[in-house]
């Protein structure tokens, strides 16, 4: 789980959780306070369900997204061949075709900052 999923978490159980607080509260008190309680307990309710709306449509797309890989019947290769792609590199290699020039390490480069003595 990444830390941006983690944090996405935090609010809803915040706000969720305290919901949850203020309701059991005003049940334990016979329900004197359910006048005064109800709309925050609503509005914590409604804030909790519109910070989980971005984790559940994440939750969503992963469930539903399509394998990345395509999968190949066993032994298929797609249209890569790497025996001839080695093949035409030793040929190339045998013609002199392939020769790689190592550049000269003593080559001047550029100075920055202080010039050597």
């Amino acid at each position: 789980m990444s830390a941006k999923a983690f944090l996405g978490i935090v609010p809803v159980f915040g706000f969720g959780g305290l919901a949850i607080y203020l309701y059991r509260v005003n049940d334990s008190m016979g329900g004197v306070a359910s006048q005064q309680l109800m709309p925050i307990i609503l509005a914590l309710g409604a804030l909790s369900l519109l910070f989980s709306l971005p984790i559940l449509f994440k939750l969503l797309r992963l469930a539903l997204a399509k394998p990345r890989g395509a999968k190949m019947p066993n032994g298929a290769r797609g249209d890569f061949d790497p025996d001839g792609a080695i093949s035409r590199y030793l040929e190339k290699k045998a013609a002199g075709g392939a020769s790689f020039e190592v550049p000269d390490s003593a080559a001047p480069r550029p100075v920055f900052g202080r010039k050597p003595a």
